[in-house]
Parts: C-alpha cells; sequence; structure tokens
C-alpha cells in the first residue's frame, strides 16, 4: 500500500508543526516567568491608604490624593471617618464623597460603668456592616445630596439601627465630588 503525499498536504502539516512548536515555547515563558517572580512584593489593598482619588480642594484646580475605605476614629471630637464612598446619583452622575459620624455614648445614666471605649469598639467593629447602611441609603435614595436633611435624617436612622452602645449625633460630609 502506497501513502501519495502532495505539497499541499505537506504543506499544511509543516505549518500545524510549527505552531504547535511556537505554542508550546510561548506556554513554557509563560512558566518560566511565572516561577521566577517574586509575588510577596505585590501590595494589599487599604494597608497603608495609598490607593489613588482625585479630590477637588480648589474649584480651579484637581489634586491627586488617595481613596481608602479605612475607619479611623478621633477621640479628640467623637468623630469617626468612615473613608470614601463612590454612589451612582441621578442617573449616570457619580457622588464620590469623604463621610464621618459624631457619635455619643447611649446612656449617660450609666456612664461610670462604661466608657467610651464601648461606642469606639463597637464602630470599629462593625465598620463593614455601618459603611453598608450608608451605601444602601445612598442607593435607595432618589434624593442623594450632601446637603439634604432628609438624607442626613435616614443615613442617621440607618446607622444607629446597627449600633447598641452607641449612637450618632451627625453625619458630616467631609468632601464631595459630583462628576
Amino acid at each position: 500500500m502506497k501513502i501519495n503525499f502532495n505539497t499541499t498536504d505537506i504543506r499544511n502539516l509543516v505549518k500545524k508543526i510549527i505552531f504547535i512548536v511556537i505554542s508550546l515555547i510561548m506556554l513554557l515563558l509563560v512558566i518560566i516567568g511565572i516561577r521566577q517572580s517574586d509575588f510577596t512584593k505585590i501590595k494589599k489593598y487599604d494597608t497603608n491608604d495609598k490607593s489613588p482619588r482625585e479630590t477637588v480642594y480648589n474649584p480651579n484646580k484637581i489634586t491627586f490624593n488617595y481613596y481608602t475605605t479605612k475607619v479611623t476614629l478621633n477621640d479628640e471630637n467623637s468623630l469617626a471617618n468612615l473613608g470614601d464612598f463612590v454612589f451612582n446619583v441621578a442617573g449616570e452622575r457619580k457622588l464620590i464623597a469623604n463621610i464621618s459620624l459624631k457619635y455619643k455614648q447611649k446612656n449617660k445614666i450609666e456612664e461610670w460603668i462604661k466608657s467610651d471605649s464601648d461606642i469606639r469598639e463597637e464602630i470599629i467593629k462593625k465598620s463593614v456592616i455601618l459603611r453598608d447602611a450608608i451605601i444602601n441609603t445612598m442607593i435607595g435614595s432618589t434624593d442623594a445630596t450632601v446637603n439634604s436633611k432628609r438624607m442626613r435624617n435616614d443615613l442617621k436612622e440607618n446607622i444607629n439601627k446597627n449600633l447598641s452602645s452607641g449612637e450618632i449625633e451627625e453625619v458630616y460630609f467631609n468632601s464631595f465630588i459630583l462628576q
């Protein structure tokens, strides 16, 4: 039995072999690159608060700043900064805001038993829940503006539903951008 090969069959076979060899070489190069990579130098998000964000301090000048979701407490003023938020409002517009909360101990009668550290610890432990309450309030609102008293009251009510040892007295927008 004799097999007859014509030149087009040989060319197609050679093309397929070349494609397979090149593919194997590329695969080996990727494997070698991954094995020699040092993934320990990859930075984690929100460790040093160095992820970029734009903030407007002067209407004529946009300065480079950092976006954070880290919750910080200011013991002197009883303020908790919940970090930065980005909300979709009014169709395709975005509201970028940094929000702080003024907190107080719920039971002033038991002040000699409880300390302010109870509410501070609760805010830190429930930081994700409090941020979620703010996001849900802003998303569910048709009037999502920082100047609205109703919006601030809705935010206070929804956040206070999640707190047991303290309550939020006021919601402050430290900075915001409406795009």
